[in-house]
């Protein structure tokens, strides 16, 4: 299988950037009828994190980090309906952390988890912050992971 990548949006070839489109809007769009613009300009700042399958035409998971404010943010979290409860997104936050640490981008991370995956993320030692709130349409829970 085709490894975790960590990229820079510009460093996205076009195949990259079609399946990571097309993973998000099947998630987020389909899916879960969010009705706000999928891609945002953020996109183009942000880091993307990817698991394309072996012929490199569909990505099997998604998600993007990026930096806000002094604090780095993971957002998008996005797996094929087909390829859960595979742990491809525990592997895609452990690729995300490990890539922070090793370039020394921050100490902490922080999500908006919408509360029907809060599980996922507390498994992973993320933790609860402040109120849920409402992002979208969908009740979220600010969550941060203090890295070691």
């Amino acid at each position: 299988m085709v490894k975790i990548q960590v990229k820079p949006f510009s460093d996205l070839t076009g195949r990259e950037v079609f399946c990571l489109s097309r993973i998000r809007d099947e998630v987020f769009v389909a899916e879960q009828g969010i009705t706000v613009p999928e891609l945002d300009d953020q996109d183009l700042a942000a880091y993307h994190v990817y698991l394309l399958n072996e012929q490199e035409t569909d990505a099997l998971a998604a998600a993007r980090f990026f930096e806000d404010q002094g604090r780095y943010y993971i957002g998008r979290v996005a797996v094929q309906k087909a390829a859960r409860r595979k742990g491809l997104a525990s592997q895609l936050l452990s690729a995300i952390e490990s890539y922070v640490l090793d370039q020394q981008l921050t100490g902490a991370l922080y999500l908006h988890a919408q509360v029907s995956a809060k599980q996922l993320y507390l498994k992973n030692g993320y933790e609860e912050v402040g109120p849920i709130f409402e992002e979208a349409g969908i009740p979220h829970q600010l969550m941060e992971k203090k890295l070691h």
